[in-house]
């Protein structure tokens, strides 16, 4: 649910608290970049001279997987090695021929900060994936986009920079988002699902269920904890549930919740925190769990 702050009161300081940069229920969209109109001729065009490299291509096809993605996590991923300038250059050049489309956003707890750009796909960016890969795009497409908050963004935005990190860290078989698992009458659709590759060749099962500052939330990742036990149980299924939220309260709230529906056996956290402080250093050290009140962290290396 959006905020509902009078957007005539503008201050640096607010009456309100600062939130985690990505669990901001007052987080709010200055501007949406306009959709471009370019032909897909002419995108086409552009593709056979050169002009839309295969890494452009790349992207696209990430954008419409992971949806929303920050100008760093574009960096390491895709321009590994470049300076900021040359980034934000082939940015410019992308979001004119319709590949990017830019969504700048503050929030009320303090307007005057400018925040992290964020990307999404452009409307030449869905003609490329529709007719030159066959891809059905749904609300994905940005030209019959279904209504979305920035809570949701923000979902996605945190998922990217686990998903980054994870990569960086181990050897990432199968990441899928949304993956719907049924039992029952029931289902569940957690954020993710993957699976780590040992260095002896076993698999190792996950399941990521991201929360943010959402509508109840607390009661969303009971139902959650007490399906994926069931689920798990009836299907024989050995998954370590992930639980990813942005403060140590949350997670120490979400452990006691998950002791009670009989998931603490499998079940790790990690909040944004973690994610910020281990960008150089990668995800070995920073799952935990809770014993008597404090957290204990693994040691994957």
């Amino acid at each position: 649910m959006e905020s509902q702050v009078s957007p005539l009161i503008i201050t640096n300081q607010p009456g309100i608290r600062m939130q985690p940069t990505w669990d901001d229920p007052f987080a709010f969209v200055v501007s949406l970049d306009p959709l471009t109109r370019h032909e897909f001729f002419y995108i086409n065009g552009k593709i056979k001279d050169g002009w839309i490299t295969d890494r452009d291509i790349e992207i696209i096809r990430f954008l419409a997987v992971h949806r929303w993605i920050t100008l760093s996590q574009l960096t390491r991923l895709f321009f590994s090695g470049s300076d900021n300038t040359t980034v934000r250059n082939r940015l410019k050049k992308l979001m004119k021929l319709g590949l990017l489309r830019r969504i700048q956003w503050k929030t009320y707890c303090n307007p005057l900060q400018n925040r992290p750009t964020i990307y999404e796909m452009g409307s030449s960016a869905a003609d490329i994936l529709k007719f030159r890969f066959g891809a059905f795009l749904g609300n994905r497409d940005p030209r019959r986009p279904k209504e979305v908050s920035m809570l949701f963004r923000q979902k996605y935005i945190i998922t990217n920079e686990f998903f980054i990190l994870l990569r960086k860290s181990f050897n990432v078989m199968h990441f899928e988002f949304h993956p719907v698992l049924k039992h029952k009458e029931d289902q569940v659709v957690p954020t993710a699902h993957f699976i780590l590759g040992t260095p002896k060749g076993k698999k190792l099962d996950f399941h990521l269920l991201c929360h943010r500052e959402e509508e109840n939330w607390l009661k969303t990742i009971r139902y959650q904890a007490k399906f994926c036990k069931e689920y798990f149980d009836a299907n024989g299924i050995r998954s370590t549930l992930v639980v990813l939220v942005s403060s140590d309260e949350k997670a120490e709230l979400a452990s006691k919740i998950c002791e009670q529906e009989g998931t603490s056996d499998y079940t790790w956290f990690i909040t944004d925190q973690e994610l910020e402080e281990c960008v150089d250093v990668g995800l070995t050290n920073s799952f935990f769990v809770f014993k008597n009140g404090e957290k204990n962290y693994y040691d994957l290396r």
